[in-house]
């Protein structure tokens, strides 16, 4: 999830008095007759800071209720960064001289926001944008878009970490000089770039003055703007209903030049349109409906996907058998529709899940692709968590290999010799298929492709609307991999180490020889040769090495 701290929430933006006497002591400082620590502490009278406790409050408990919930935050600049940027418009000609003076009052206001969100109990680790983003040519003041470069790191810190990455309104340099970087450009920009994580959501906190806090159709000083519940949004296209349901015509140009540099609600639409084209929903809110947006109320405007994504994919568990890089087992877990497949499930399932944010009663079907145990020995972990635990009833398909249920039975019965005596209190249905012909399971074409392995070892292709994904599982080169990667939107293959060949197992070479049939390549299982090489491999941008706990969208 992603929250956006509006500019004008946290910071006192249309107060004319500090504003002023904020922009006199910075013409001091700049004139050498003003000290910076006088400066920082006109701009720590332009913060809110009654605002901001309550934002990190809500936060805080939010992240007490759902510890496996991961956050990124974006600020605003407010009043610290537009009005001084409007300041320097008109009393410098030379603007690329004096913009290191806004990087400066940005980065002082950011610490101020960053060690409020610590003393709330909150993990917040700031982030300077200059380094990770690069605007575009633009001949206006600010940049209308922006885009970072492989944040391989930053997802890293996401995702096995409990910090909070904190990204703020900026400037920065760029091939027409030094650009306004507003803080409503970041959360598209980071939707493309950060590589495969998934940004499931994104909360806009604003404010609006007088009226409930959203999108309106006009400036909702106006007695006639309406105000818009919900957007739904479409590829190249986008519809805005009232609260009554009515359509509403909006054209997303509102514009305020004398407090803001951009472009006011109509730049956060776009990018908010851009995130929903990329599966993300989002809200725009007051403080007063945080606490509902974070729990996905709906409160606020809505802007969200007309055709949600059919299709998501969570990496549990990436490793090879020996755990290399301290990764656990492989897992994939595959969402279609309302259906939960877990491809494989090693000995880690519970835990993989648990961090997920997931439970077995999540999981509908389990593929397993041979016998090896860190491929399939997490089933009974599974049966005995649903049973136990969870008090399952819906039932469960596992599907794998001829001898699937005689060997997931015996494995169950050694492993816990009495439990296994006692009947499931949820169906269990075995199915065993082979590479002789496709099978249909709850309205998913599965079809088996014989792989070189073990003797049962065997991958899968998953079809459902249009799309489709193959696993490979554990397998040295076989042609077989052709046609089973061949179309594919994901393509989940193994690759156990880098350029050593290894008779029953893939490396980096081979692979990537598969990467033109496929839309996106996820590299899995891999060795430590593979994990020390990773920074040497991206020869191709539909190649990626997923972290564990990271989800895609198809």
């Amino acid at each position: 999830m992603l929250i956006k701290l509006g500019g004008s929430l946290i910071t006192h933006k249309k107060d004319i008095h500090h504003i002023d006497r904020y922009l006199d002591q910075l013409d001091l400082y700049l004139s050498g007759k003003g000290s910076l620590s006088e400066l920082t502490q006109k701009i720590s009278d332009l913060m809110n800071y009654e605002r901001l406790n309550e934002i990190f409050q809500t936060l805080s408990l939010f992240l007490t209720k759902n510890p496996q919930r991961k956050l990124i935050l974006v600020h605003g600049a407010g009043s610290i960064g537009h009005s001084l940027v409007l300041h320097l418009l008109k009393s410098h000609s030379d603007l690329q001289n004096v913009y290191p003076i806004i990087k400066l009052a940005v980065a002082s206001q950011n610490q101020i926001i960053v060690s409020t969100a610590i003393r709330q109990g909150i993990n917040a680790v700031s982030f300077p944008s200059h380094p990770l983003f690069a605007g575009v040519f633009t001949k206006s003041v600010s940049t209308k878009s922006c885009d970072a470069p492989n944040l391989r790191i930053l997802e890293q810190l996401i995702t096995e970490t409990d910090a909070i990455p904190v990204f703020y309104g900026d400037v920065g340099h760029t091939p027409s000089g030094w650009k306004v970087f507003s803080g409503d450009i970041y959360p598209s920009a980071l939707m493309r770039r950060l590589n495969m994580t998934c940004i499931d959501s994104t909360i806009f906190l604003t404010s609006v003055e007088g009226k409930r806090t959203g999108i309106y159709t006009k400036d909702p000083s106006f007695d006639d703007a309406e105000y818009i519940a919900r957007i739904e949004v479409e590829p190249n296209e986008f519809t805005s209903y009232g609260s009554d349901g009515r359509s509403l015509t909006f054209s997303g140009e509102e514009i305020d030049r004398n407090f803001d540099v951009t472009e006011a609600m109509g730049g956060k639409l776009r990018n908010l349109i851009e995130l929903a084209n990329g599966y993300t929903r989002c809200w725009v809110v007051g403080l007063e409906e945080f606490a509902k947006a974070l729990d996905g109320e709906e409160v606020g405007t809505r802007i969200f996907p007309k055709n949600p994504s059919q299709m998501r994919v969570a990496f549990l568990g990436t490793g090879d058998a020996f755990g290399s890089g301290g990764r656990k087992n492989v897992s994939i877990l595959a969402e279609i529709g309302t259906q939960g497949i877990l491809l494989d499930c090693g000995p880690h399932i519970l835990s993989a899940l648990k961090q997920s944010g997931r439970s077995t009663n999540d999981i509908d079907m389990v593929l397993i692709t041979h016998f090896h145990g860190d491929h399939c020995s997490g089933v009974p972990f599974l049966l005995l968590e649903a049973s136990i635990l969870q008090q399952r009833k819906k039932p469960l398909i596992i599907v794998g290999p001829p001898k699937i249920k005689e060997n997931i039975t015996k494995l169950y019965s050694a492993l816990y010799v009495n439990v296994s005596k006692e009947e499931l209190p949820f169906s269990c249905e075995f199915i065993s298929i082979s590479p002789s012909k496709p099978h249909e399971i709850n309205g998913i074409s599965i079809k088996a492709y014989k792989m070189f392995h073990t003797p049962e070892a065997q991958a899968y292709r998953l079809d459902s609307n249009n799309i489709s994904i193959a696993y490979s599982g554990d397998t040295g080169w076989t042609e077989n991999l052709i046609p089973l990667v061949k179309d594919t939107q994901l393509a989940i293959l193994e690759c156990n180490s880098f350029d050593t060949e290894i008779p029953i197992h893939l490396n980096f070479h081979q692979v990537s020889k598969l990467h033109p049939l496929a839309d996106r390549l996820a590299l899995i299982h891999l060795g430590s040769e593979v994990l020390d090489r990773i920074p040497l491999s991206g020869k191709s941008s539909n190649i990626f090495f997923p972290l564990e706990g990271q989800e895609i969208r198809i």
